[in-house]
């Protein structure tokens, strides 16, 4: 595909998404495709596509999953608020967080700043950081990190889109509790 278009399968995705405006005109996923864990601890949890109708296009339902796993993020993150555990700031890593408009998306959605370091190979640098202090390289953990990762980037969360996002996330919760006995039954 990528040799036929000129470019990655991301960039088409991104593309394709952000032609649709933010909340994806009422298209809402769930992104529950192997159940869900935290928050609601559901290994019978379906994913779902919920406001399909003729005029949703491949952009809508790209853009619906890149919302639904925002919503996502925004249930955890209040979960652990309600537990005591505030987060401020995000660090993206990874696929996903190469996606401009999706990591701007999990911003506004979460209302939370993200932040997105220089390397993408998080998961490496993280098991050397944990070696580099267990063998005495680094005397602490906030030391290496600062010696070590840089900020790429940074999303604001924006206030343009958060009505459309707030109706998309309503939906959002509502559609599991109304749908749970439903994804029980086999």
């Amino acid at each position: 595909m990528k040799e036929q278009l000129g470019m990655s399968s991301l960039d088409q995705m991104n593309q394709a998404a952000a032609k649709v405006p933010a909340g994806s005109e009422g298209l809402v996923f769930l992104p529950y495709m192997s159940g869900e864990r935290t928050p609601i601890w559901d290994a019978e949890a379906k994913g779902v596509f919920y406001g399909i109708d003729f005029t949703k296009k491949k952009g809508h339902f790209v853009r619906a999953l890149m919302e639904g796993v925002a919503y996502a993020l925004r249930h955890n993150l209040e979960v652990a608020g309600n537990a005591g555990a505030e987060v401020q700031v995000l660090k993206a890593m990874g696929g996903s967080a190469n996606s401009l408009l999706w990591t701007q998306i999990k911003a506004d959605i979460t209302g939370k700043k993200i932040e997105v370091p220089s390397s993408d190979t998080a998961t490496t640098w993280g098991a050397c950081m944990l070696a580099g202090v267990g063998v005495g390289l680094f005397p602490s953990y906030k030391e290496v990190i600062g010696r070590t990762i840089a900020t790429r980037r940074i999303h604001e969360p924006g206030t343009a889109d958060q009505e459309a996002y707030e109706k998309g996330y309503q939906t959002y919760r509502a559609l599991y509790e109304n749908l749970k006995d439903l994804m029980h039954q086999r």
